[in-house]
């Protein structure tokens, strides 16, 4: 039933052989493997790997070969498995092996009538003939038997040079030579000698290194075929009859007993023979006495011997039995084997002794005495001197054997189940490497740098995917090349030095300007740390390089505005003298009393003209500012470009017509219209106008263009002055650039125009650029507008912006903590008619207002110690002051600023430097703070 299970469960597992296997079958090794007349593949070996293949369900077809030559295709995987390999230490690695089928010796073949060589070392100084990669090829050459070898590739050659007279010997096994020289007719001329017994073959079947399933299945189906009788089949009709009666070799273990036993019935015939003898003659009385010392002699034997032995009747009597078994079971001889041993009066249902009696055949069982000891049995049959039939048998203690069989397997399965375990253990650290691996290789894979691992000989060992983006090489491309390769000789060259660092035990870091191929010039941060052993030593360096190049360009912008900075800071600080300057100096002349009223009259146009430069400069300033904190507000209306360029051109006629220069304005005939703020569009073109008039030589000539094209409305300014460099193009339009930086500054400005220029156009939704072919070939500037389609009927008003008149005189406070301030304002309102008082902070203020009841109190907001704000709530707060104006005066013109004075109390609110006309408005309404906030609001800007 055992066979059948695991028949029925090889069969289940083969279905997994689809394709036949590939074994080759040697030919010319008879009886194990040979071809027939068609050249089909045939032998013991053959059928017997058929077999085997059969049982465990797996096709196979067999391809005859020579033995050399199929030894090395199995090697190399061109076929799957020989069915007759002799298993040598030399093959272990090169193959997998089954479990031994056949055993087989060999032996010198000599010509009849040479002496018989009986050990390998007789044949020392012989010529031998051996079959090329044999068995007997590897014994020999192992042994140093070199020079005198003759290597065949088919034995039958090798018989038939032997048998020519060449050289002295073949070494071939016994049963195969035996057979082929009788084949090949040279069994006349040829014959062995004894078997050699200082080697052995093993033969195996033989699979492709690494494929233990298919060895393990040939194994499970030798089992099955040695237990269903198809071994011994196969056995006996190939090797039967050719095989030399031998000994078997299961015996060997009690041949020693079965000698003693031989002796014994040597003794026995003796006996007989002495009997019937000295019946018929006294002259036997002496070979009696001989035969009894005989006897006596092989009984000594008997007893010593550390096995029992014993001989029984056909009735179950023990007729002779050694001291070892008497030691045992006390004396038996005389007594029936069931009654001494098991007290019964019958004889034992299950007995294997008596079956060798019917059989006529040795029997040979396993046994457990009364005394718990185990015992391999041998019975061998014999008949008495008389005919009877008797039986020998041999028991051999085998009871420690078994212990230790039993102990091996006990340590064998616990060993296994450690082997289990540690592969589980493996097979779990294994994963987490390959998790640790797979994590390590998206790490590298996806980090924005450069990583890798290089040797101590400068060659990439791992690397990740961003050098396929650097230089084009994929990691499994980059592995095994030298750095040099990679980088190139002028960036090798820059580095290499670092390289030397690093493999002296140094962790680096450095940045360089480097050169690179494909992707030319970079900055890279680069970090090589060493990896050490466990003695300390550099076995190569970890690298990470990052590429920095946008850092470096970001650093460098920043030094460059840091640099405008500056610059600006010294032109801003040029600026305000300037106009300080004629100021200071009109002041002076003011302060002569010998000045006459004329002179009085200038020096009061060249303050008021430098005023007005000093509002324009902050002004310029203040819309910059705003631009870049994103606080500037639009009022986009339908607006006719008419109608900014009119206003542009009032604007900039003035310094137009000072330099002399000669304005040519060209519009279309019809009307184009943009949507966007008339203030902030009409700036941008003044803006472009007065830098064509201030870069342009007196008596230049100046063109304002306005054309249409597509859904865009294109204005150009074109002068014919000093031109632009095209190399600075790109960065003049950026905050404080200035082309020219002459220490005179004739022209001056702050180089914030074209950046505000730039700024507005593009909150209109346009753009802005400027074309120059040079110096000296003049320059036009371009601003690009959206238009609106189709073009609407727009009606433009142009108000004439009247001053309003103060009806009666006002009851006035001036507070500020700058007298010159404070006092000049006092002086200007007297001048129109108003009462004023003064005040310098806002104490004495609150004071002066609870005393007088001003109607309008102009109050600065940054006071010491109590500031305008706090003074407005106090105001506001008292209930005789609830009908008075309150004014602000600040510095600060953000829109948060108001709104924090409106909540304060304050009613309007002005910007230094105040100007008149704003501040006669002002004065001038009855609701302060409504539209008179407007057009302060509209004024700082």
């Amino acid at each position: 039933m055992l066979t059948l299970a695991v028949l029925s469960s090889s069969r289940l597992v083969g279905a997994e052989y689809r394709q036949p296997l590939r074994v080759g079958s040697e030919i010319g090794f008879p009886p194990y493997a040979d071809i027939d007349d068609q050249g089909r593949s045939t032998g013991f070996a053959v059928e017997l790997f058929a077999r085997v293949a059969e049982v465990m369900d797996i096709p196979v077809t067999f391809h005859p070969d020579r033995w050399d030559v199929l030894w090395q295709k199995l090697k190399r995987g061109e076929i799957d498995a020989l069915p007759l390999v002799a298993r040598m230490p030399e093959r272990e690695g090169q193959v997998e092996f089954t479990r031994p089928h056949t055993l087989g010796y060999d032996s010198f073949f000599v010509r009849k009538g040479h002496p018989p060589i009986k050990f390998i070392e007789q044949a020392r100084a012989l010529s031998i003939i051996v079959l090329r990669s044999d068995a007997s090829h590897h014994a020999l050459a192992g042994r140093g038997f070199n020079r005198q070898l003759v290597i065949v590739d088919d034995l039958a050659d090798g018989f038939r040079l032997l048998a020519s007279g060449q050289h002295d010997a073949v070494l071939a096994p016994m049963l195969q030579g035996s057979r082929l020289t009788r084949t090949i007719g040279l069994s006349e001329v040829i014959e062995p000698g004894p078997l050699l017994m200082e080697y052995r073959r093993e033969f195996c079947f033989a699979v492709r290194k690494g494929d233990t399933a298919l060895r393990d299945r040939l194994n499970q189906g030798l089992t099955i075929v040695k237990t269903n009788g198809d071994y011994d089949r196969l056995y006996r009709k190939w090797l039967g009859i050719s095989a030399p009666p031998t000994f078997p070799i299961k015996y060997v273990a009690w041949a020693a007993g079965a000698a003693a036993v031989l002796f014994s019935l040597l003794a026995l015939w003796t006996w007989t023979l002495r009997r019937q003898v000295s019946l018929r003659t006294a002259e036997l009385v002496q070979a009696y006495a001989a035969v009894q010392r005989e006897r006596q002699h092989m009984y000594d034997v008997l007893q010593t011997l550390p096995v029992y032995v014993i001989l029984l009747s056909q009735n179950y009597e023990v007729v002779f039995a050694n001291r070892f078994f008497e030691q045992r079971y006390g004396k038996a001889r005389g007594k029936r084997c069931y009654e001494y041993l098991f007290k019964s009066d019958t004889p034992c249902e299950v007995c294997d002794t008596f079956k060798t009696l019917k059989t006529n055949a040795p029997v040979e069982w396993r046994w457990s005495g009364p005394d718990r000891h185990d015992y391999e049995i041998h019975d061998f049959p014999f008949k008495d001197i008389d005919g009877t039939p008797m039986i020998m048998e041999v028991g051999i203690d085998i009871t420690e054997i078994t212990r230790a069989k039993q102990a091996l397997r006990e340590a064998n399965a616990s060993l296994e189940q450690r082997v289990v375990e540690r592969t589980a253990e493996l097979d779990a650290a294994r994963r987490e490497a390959e998790k640790a691996h797979d994590l390590l290789r998206v790490t590298m894979d996806n980090a924005p740098a450069l990583m890798s691992y290089i040797d101590r000989e400068c060659r990439f060992r791992r690397a990740n995917r961003n050098y396929e983006l650097w230089f084009g090489y994929t990691p499994e491309q980059v592995c095994g090349r030298h750095m040099r390769e990679i980088v190139g000789e002028e960036a090798w060259q820059a580095i290499s030095p670092y390289t030397q660092r690093v493999l002296a035990g140094e962790r680096v870091a450095f940045e360089r300007h480097v050169v690179l191929p494909n992707i030319g010039p970079r900055w890279v941060h680069a970090t090589y740390s060493p990896d050490l052993d466990a003695e300390g030593r550099v076995q190569g360096f970890v690298v990470h390089v990052l590429d920095i190049s946008e850092r470096k360009r970001a650093e460098e912008a920043l030094r460059e505005a840091d640099r405008r900075k500056d610059e600006f800071l010294a032109m801003l600080a040029h600026e305000l003298r300037n106009p300080l300057a004629p100021i200071s100096n009109a002041v002076q002349i003011m302060k002569q009393s010998s000045s006459d009223e004329t002179r009085l009259s200038w020096c009061r146009d060249v303050i008021s003209r430098q005023v007005e430069q000093l509002v324009r400069l902050v002004d310029d300033l203040m819309d910059v500012s705003r631009i870049s904190r994103g606080k500037i507000e639009l009022k986009k209306d339908p607006l006719e470009v008419a109608v900014i360029v009119q206003r542009a051109v009032e604007t900039s006629q003035p310094l137009i017509d000072a330099r002399r220069h000669e304005l040519s304005v060209h519009l279309p005939s019809e009307p184009l219209i943009v949507e966007g703020d008339l203030v902030r569009l009409s700036q941008v073109v003044s803006n472009l106008l007065n830098n064509a008039a201030k870069y342009t030589d007196e008596g230049g000539c100046i063109t304002l263009t306005v054309d249409h094209e597509n859904d865009d409305i294109f204005i150009r300014v074109r002068d014919n002055g000093r031109g632009i460099d095209p190399s600075v193009l790109p960065s003049l339009f950026q905050l404080f650039y200035q082309v020219d930086r002459t220490i005179d500054r004739s022209e001056g400005g702050l180089g914030i125009g074209l950046s505000l220029v730039n700024s507005l156009v593009t909150m209109h939704g346009g753009e802005v650029w400027a074309v120059s072919e040079g110096r000296g070939k003049g320059s036009e500037f371009v601003i690009r507008l959206p238009c609106l389609s189709p073009p609407l009927p727009v009606d433009f008003p142009y108000p004439a912006v009247l001053l309003p008149s103060v009806e009666a005189p006002l009851r006035m406070l001036v507070v500020d903590d700058n007298r010159d301030a404070a006092q000049s304002l006092s002086i200007l309102l007297t001048s129109m008619g108003h009462k004023v008082l003064l005040a310098y902070d806002g104490h004495a203020a609150l004071k002066i207002a609870r005393a007088e009841r001003p109607q309008v109190v102009l109050l600065d907001i940054g006071l010491p110690g109590m500031d305008g704000y706090a003074v407005a709530r106090a105001i506001r707060r008292h209930p005789t002051l609830a009908t008075t104006q309150l004014i602000a005066l600040s510095g600060y013109s953000g829109q948060e600023n108001r709104e924090t004075a409106k909540a304060a109390g304050f009613d309007a609110y002005l910007t230094k430097p105040v100007s008149f006309v704003d501040l006669q408005r002002v004065l001038a309404r009855q609701s302060l703070f409504g539209q008179a906030t407007n057009q302060a609001s509209l004024h700082s800007s």
